[in-house]
């Protein structure tokens, strides 16, 4: 049995934006077997789930800006769990919410937060990080 290949939707944005189920059926098309959405395009997560259905591919995780999350940590969450995610990342966090940063305690406090609502809908909460989360702070790695 061949290992499940999935490709992250936001590597071909421009195409979802315009037509999600156009893409993802070309997606489909190329041989992937799963996809990692990194936005929703506009389109209903019960849709999106549907079109998954469909096409065949399996929504595996979704980027989910920290920001967004933290406005809305049901709301949000919730898209993702209803597309049928399984794991959900946080892609990215803007200089501020950084290490080194005077709330980067509070962000952390919030992620383990996200985590656990995260869990209580069957998804995973990741972190997709970067190389600046590779610098030294007090002379240890933030």
């Amino acid at each position: 049995m061949a290992l499940p290949i999935a490709v992250q939707v936001y590597s071909v944005r421009e195409d979802a934006a315009a037509n999600l189920r156009e893409t993802l059926e070309k997606i489909k098309k190329m041989g992937y077997d799963g996809v990692e959405f990194a936005g929703l395009y506009g389109n209903d997560p019960a849709e999106i789930k549907k079109m998954c259905a469909e096409i065949g591919l399996t929504p595996i995780s979704a980027h989910v800006p920290y920001r967004d999350m933290v406005a809305d940590p049901e709301g949000v969450l919730s898209q993702y769990a209803t597309i049928g995610c399984k794991f959900v990342a946080v892609p990215y966090l803007v200089e501020e919410d950084r290490p080194g940063n005077g709330n980067f305690d509070e962000v952390i406090k919030n992620i383990k937060s996200l985590a656990a609502i995260a869990k209580g809908m069957g998804m995973t909460m990741l972190y997709h990080n970067h190389d600046f989360e590779f610098v030294k702070l007090d002379g240890k790695y933030a």
